[in-house]
């Protein structure tokens, strides 16, 4: 077993080298990021998942409900095209208010098709906070985070394939083998995987906070939306085996964020508090 683990660290060891020596660039945080994908490639497939999702998922009919989510969404937008232009050169974008009430979700996909399903709205229970919660979901977009995630994932199929491989020509037993290889999927999931996860979800903080400051709405309302998030319950599992950090950090992180924020929304050129009622 202990020899299993030092694979373990030599996996993870080869996934940050090859990290480093792929594909980088820096995203719109500043950090170097790697990508073995093209952009374009995942912001066309987007697009058609996206169509299917419109097909089979009924959108919402209320007139004041649709209203409200596409002019947060055209602010957010206005706001992101201004400030982050050249990260999201290509994006055609679109949103939608899918009729799921008991669904509490929304994304923003590579090339700017966003989702937000009406189960989302109670918890938000203000434009502002809706404003939060989409303002995140395009960062994640921004930030080029699936195409980051994506190409995490495939270098680590790749060096599971390749151990597979070399175990396979030095003829380790078959039981034996299985051992190792489920060791360096463990080893690959939560040494490399996850913890990028929660680096994604920190950075969509701080970008989705700072575009709905700059649209006009208070920036103080996302972490009163993330004490609403906390006392839906919800899973409790570990944040070490979550890809989003857990509830109460967030908050404290969304708290420190208000004095760098709060200028941005006193400068705004409109300013909307918490906007309606949802």
């Amino acid at each position: 077993m202990r020899k299993i683990l030092v694979v373990c660290v030599l996996l993870l060891v080869m996934a940050q080298t090859i990290s480093i020596q792929g594909c980088t660039k820096k995203n719109a945080a500043g950090r170097e990021t790697v990508s073995f994908i093209p952009a374009s490639f995942l912001t066309s497939q987007s697009g058609s998942i996206f169509a299917q999702e419109k097909q089979k998922t009924p959108a919402s009919k209320d007139p004041r409900l649709n209203a409200i989510t596409q002019r947060v969404a055209n602010r957010l937008i206005a706001q992101a095209q201004l400030h982050y232009g050249q990260h999201c050169q290509g994006f055609q974008w679109e949103v939608v208010l899918f009729d799921k009430p008991k669904t509490q979700n929304a994304y923003c996909m590579p090339g700017g098709k966003i989702g937000i399903y009406t189960g989302i709205l109670p918890v938000c229970k203000t434009e502002a906070a809706l404003a939060a919660v989409m303002g995140h979901e395009i960062s994640h977009a921004l930030l080029n985070h699936g195409q980051e995630r994506v190409s995490q994932q495939l270098g680590a199929a790749a060096l599971l394939l390749g151990a597979d491989k070399v175990m396979k020509n030095k003829d380790v037993k078959s039981s034996k083998r299985k051992k190792i290889m489920i060791a360096l999927g463990l080893g690959a999931q939560f040494g490399v995987v996850l913890p990028y996860s929660r680096q994604h979800e920190h950075e969509a903080d701080k970008m989705g906070t700072h575009l709905m400051a700059l649209a006009g709405y208070d920036p103080s309302e996302a972490p009163n939306l993330w004490r609403r998030m906390m006392a839906l319950g919800g899973s409790s599992m570990p944040e070490f085996f979550s890809t989003h950090p857990a509830s109460a950090k967030r908050v404290r992180h969304l708290e420190q964020l208000q004095a760098e924020m709060a200028p941005l929304y006193n400068q705004a050129a409109n300013k909307y508090g918490l906007g309606e009622a949802l």
